[in-house]
């Protein structure tokens, strides 16, 4: 809270310094009025309404949605701040002095503003913080998502930390994102997850191994398609293992066509008919 006040104080002392002016359809008012019902796209609408506007006492008001508990909010509020460079370079200090200073909610907050308006020299400072015991599971979802919106291979060793996680929302999150890294090339950090407790967090890893061509995990893949639990999980490595191509890989999806359910049995067909 502290930490947001001072976010606060340093926004109306910026805006201070902008001159409000009158635009189409958007307005301070009209934010404030959105922030008094609490809803959540009606506030995101005003902010965007306001996208070109010049407004002072807006600074202060998008300033508090930076702290809001929806993440949509926070989003569209960091997003504003992007559509205003100078503004954003000052938020973004501050922003940085959270993610070293602040409590589990201050670090997301921060984080989340530093993905969504790229930030990418604080990658260190997000590197450093995934590293820090004790912040709660929001925190550590929004260093991984900051480095999904990046999307840069400097946000690798926070993806893989986020791999590791005792969450499985995070760990999903950390493949995903490691999935549409720009350049991205070596997935062996995904591998150990089609193992992973959570049906979820296997699918996501197939679907990495897929799109990526990792002939190395077929093996695993080929058990998968013919002994997982879970429907999802079994028709995703049926599709990997199509993506890869290997003959090696007949037997299992043959199996797989005999599977009981019918979307399992689809795919592999398609699988089949794909092998070199």
């Amino acid at each position: 809270m502290k930490t947001m006040k001072k976010l606060v104080a340093v926004a109306t002392l910026l805006g201070a310094a902008t001159v409000a002016q009158a635009g189409k359809g958007g307005s301070a008012t009209a934010i404030q009025s959105a922030m008094s019902s609490n809803g959540q796209d009606a506030i995101i609408a005003e902010v965007e309404r306001t996208e070109t506007l010049v407004c002072g006492q807006c600074v202060p008001l998008v300033t508090q949605l930076l702290g809001d508990d929806r993440y949509a909010v926070r989003e569209v509020a960091a997003w504003w701040f992007a559509k205003r460079p100078g503004l954003q370079h000052q938020m973004a200090l501050q922003m940085e002095a959270s993610l070293q200073t602040g409590d589990s909610v201050a670090v997301r907050n921060a984080a989340d503003f530093l993905g969504t308006t790229k930030e990418y020299k604080a990658l260190p400072l997000l590197r450093a913080t995934i590293q820090k015991g004790g912040l709660s599971v929001d925190a550590r979802l929004a260093l991984v998502r900051a480095a999904g919106y990046m999307a840069h291979t400097g946000g690798n060793p926070i993806l893989v930390a986020g791999m590791a996680d005792a969450d499985a929302g995070v760990r999903a999150a950390a493949v995903y994102a490691y999935r549409d890294v720009l350049g991205q090339s070596d997935v062996t950090p995904v591998e150990p997850l089609l193992s992973d407790a959570d049906p979820h967090v296997r699918a996501a890893a197939i679907t990495v191994i897929g799109a990526y061509v990792d002939g190395n995990a077929r093996g695993t893949l080929e058990q998968i398609v013919m002994t997982d639990a879970n429907v999802q999980v079994r028709r995703d490595a049926a599709w990997a293992l199509g993506k890869i191509g290997s003959s090696a890989s007949r037997t299992a999806l043959t199996a797989a066509t005999h599977d009981a359910s019918p979307i399992v049995v689809s795919v592999a067909t398609a699988s089949l008919a794909s092998l070199r």
